[in-house]
């Protein structure tokens, strides 16, 4: 008997608000998704201001999704906040050593946005 291949997804959304970006996912993060994850956080970094990178609906994160975080992170040194970890997602950044001081991390989006500086 043959089960049924379940199919991850990944949704992103993009909000520039007053002092960066907020980028948001949903879904999981996995070989299949996380080249269009990374293309949204450079495209976020490539932009002015801090990148909030809101991982409140994300709840699976394998190998191409730490690379894409540790990569805007290297690319913003002080400029990236990750919120909203997921226990699961937050064990498999801890173990990949990317919370070790290269982004920002809060529980909230809402405490990563007072983090952003107001423009002037």
């Amino acid at each position: 008997m043959s089960r049924p291949r379940s199919t991850w997804s990944l949704e992103t959304a993009t909000e520039v608000v007053p002092g960066g970006v907020v980028v948001s996912a949903r879904g999981r993060v996995s070989s299949g998704t996380a080249g269009a994850f990374a293309a949204a956080l450079t495209t976020a970094c490539a932009g002015t201001g801090r990148v909030v990178i809101d991982l409140t609906g994300v709840d699976y994160m394998s190998g191409p999704g730490i690379v894409a975080l540790r990569d805007a992170g290297a690319a913003g040194v002080g400029r990236v906040i990750i919120c909203g970890l997921q226990e699961a997602v937050r064990i498999t950044l801890e173990l990949a050593g990317l919370l070790d001081g290269t982004v920002q991390v809060e529980a909230t989006t809402e405490a990563a946005l007072a983090r952003l500086p107001l423009e002037k």
